[in-house]
């Protein structure tokens, strides 16, 4: 199992990223059964608003992402109340957002690594866990 945040899924819908490749990669190995793809309850609103607000995307390849994002079947955790306390913690002790804290708190209870394609974000937090795409 891996957890990637949406730093990752983002470049499985575009040619300009970098590193698309490697990002490619995972996704194929969840598709092929080779490692799960999972993510926190709250991937499906980042991903859906970095498409919605970042790029000029028409609504027309947003809807047919969504659809494929749909068939990828990832594996989509619910964080409860329990998992939340830990989360505002490790945003605090880091100085990093609820959200990214979320993704992060998410890896370590399962105890696999957290991708990421934002270097800022891994440097900060400097987690065993917390692995740079690339």
């Amino acid at each position: 199992m891996v957890i990637v945040d949406t730093s990752v899924a983002f470049k499985w819908f575009s040619t300009d990223e970098a590193d698309v490749p490697l990002a490619l990669k995972i996704l194929d190995d969840h598709v092929k059964n080779k490692n799960s793809i999972t993510v926190p309850d709250l991937f499906l609103y980042e991903i859906t608003n970095a498409w919605a607000t970042k790029k000029n995307f028409k609504l027309d390849f947003i809807n047919e992402n969504l659809n494929l994002l749909e068939k990828y079947s990832l594996i989509i955790a619910h964080l409860d109340f329990t998992l939340m306390k830990k989360t505002a913690a490790v945003s605090r002790k880091y100085k990093i957002s609820v959200y990214d804290a979320s993704y992060a708190v998410l890896a370590e209870k399962n105890g696999c690594d957290l991708v990421t394609a934002d270097a800022k974000f891994a440097d900060q937090v400097n987690l065993p866990y917390v692995k740079k795409l690339g």
